[in-house]
């Protein structure tokens, strides 16, 4: 599914930086209209960056080498790989994105680590199951990242091959995240929440 990005000079009351693309969480959200807020929105530069991303006041900017592409499967991708997880704005792709996209994604690459955490995601998130075979035998990836948030120690899904570390009972289920070194912040997932094993 092709996105149809549009070149703004604003993102959420923000300027978008000069010669840069929304990319991630931002570029899906502006692409399918959605109303969820992007609290560190993501831009791709037209050109080189120095270190290959920059931090700006509330933004990222990554090097052009980033540049996903302009499909869906390429921003979600791109956002699971780069940026924060978001379990508001993951909920209302969900809901938006239709099973059968994310079904051949997963059919595509069964085994990729972000594919299985894209799949993880939807079937906890939406409480509905997506018509695909369980992941063959590979090693397992964690939901979240035990680096960059507080994680329980999780049980392995079967089904996707994802070690299934979210905090809580699923219903609400709180992440922590650290942001630039300072203590970690609360974050709150989506109420309607459903856990699968």
């Amino acid at each position: 599914m092709r996105l149809k990005l549009k070149t703004l000079a604003g993102f959420q009351d923000k300027l978008v930086p000069k010669g840069t693309h929304l990319v991630g969480w931002a570029a899906l959200v502006q692409a399918l209209g959605l109303r969820a807020p992007v609290r560190h929105p993501s831009y791709v530069s037209e050109k080189h960056a120095r270190g290959s991303q920059r931090e700006g006041d509330g933004f990222r900017v990554f090097d052009k080498r980033y540049q996903p592409g302009d499909r869906f499967i390429d921003h979600l991708t791109f956002a699971l790989r780069h940026e924060p997880i978001d379990p508001l704005i993951l909920k209302r792709i969900f809901e938006t994105v239709p099973k059968a996209v994310l079904e051949e994604f997963i059919r595509s690459t069964p085994t990729g680590a972000q594919t299985r955490r894209a799949w993880f995601f939807y079937e906890t998130l939406t409480g509905q199951t997506l018509d695909v075979d369980d992941t063959p035998n590979v090693k397992a990836v964690d939901a979240l990242d035990p680096k960059a948030y507080f994680t329980g120690k999780g049980e392995i899904s079967r089904r996707h091959k994802v070690r299934d570390n979210l905090l809580g009972s699923g219903d609400g289920a709180p992440s922590y995240a650290e942001q630039n070194g300072s203590k970690p912040s609360l974050r709150w997932g989506c109420p309607s929440v459903r856990r699968k094993r």
